[in-house]
């Protein structure tokens, strides 16, 4: 691996629709310690729009699938959240807190969403204003310590594409105990019968740039002409690591 370059947490939002009652959330993502001073986080929400608006604050646990679906699920009681909701004038800003109530030991980072969703304050519809989209934000929050690592890794085998081309079945997997998002990703392939190949992030395609949990994996083919099936296969993963 390249030598890690040192950058600020990486920031998830998903905004559902532009709306008159917007608001904005900060951090966008933070990392919280399983005990201790360290375990509470402060989010402020701030209404810049010209009416008040009311916000339900939710953590939910996260998790990925190989093909990078992302699912979120309700996190029970691992967090507390003070206050969950809000009420907030236009121009002013709020502030919550999101505390760990889970395990104080841990064997590897946990990954949560916090969401803040605006919803309704008056149930009654207004039928001069129109129609009112909300917005909502998932940011993230990771349960650890700086003391956890990643640990990227490259596997890459043979394989025929689905219109029968050539190519490798390329998959990086993330055996360490910290999240890494892989910038540039490139692999370098020494083959059994003296191949040398070097995949590029452009041919990784959304391989590289990918927000990699801990024990998750993501996987793709890359066509290329020169992989034979009775050869085995050695990788090499370069990445410049961002957290």
């Amino acid at each position: 691996m390249k030598a890690p370059r040192t950058l600020a947490l990486a920031t998830a939002l998903w905004v559902s629709a532009w709306c008159a009652g917007a608001f904005t959330l900060e951090p966008m993502a933070t990392l919280l310690a399983p005990s201790g001073a360290g375990s509470v986080a402060t989010f402020r929400i701030k209404n810049d729009g010209p009416d008040r608006v009311a916000i339900r604050l939710e953590v939910l646990a996260r998790s990925l699938s190989e093909d990078g679906k992302e699912v979120d699920d309700p996190s029970g009681e691992l967090f507390a959240i003070y206050p969950s909701r809000l009420l907030i004038e236009s121009g002013a800003t709020a502030v919550a807190k999101v505390q760990w109530k889970g395990p104080q030991t841990l064997d590897a980072e946990r990954p949560f969403r916090l969401l803040a969703e605006q919803v309704g304050i008056d149930p009654a519809p207004d039928a001069s204003s129109g129609i009112k989209m909300r917005f909502r934000y998932l940011a993230s929050i990771y349960v650890g310590t700086n003391a956890f690592s990643a640990k990227l890794e490259a596997k890459v085998e043979a394989a025929t594409g689905p219109k029968g081309e050539k190519g490798f079945q390329v998959k990086l997997s993330n055996t360490g105990s910290r999240h890494v998002i892989d910038r540039d990703a490139s692999v370098a392939i020494k083959g059994s019968g003296g191949q040398d190949i070097t995949l590029s992030s452009e041919q990784l395609g959304e391989l590289s740039g990918t927000n990699f949990l801990p024990g998750t994996s993501r996987q793709l083919f890359v066509p290329d002409e020169s992989a034979e099936a009775d050869a085995s296969y050695d990788a090499q993963l370069e990445y410049s690591s961002e957290y």
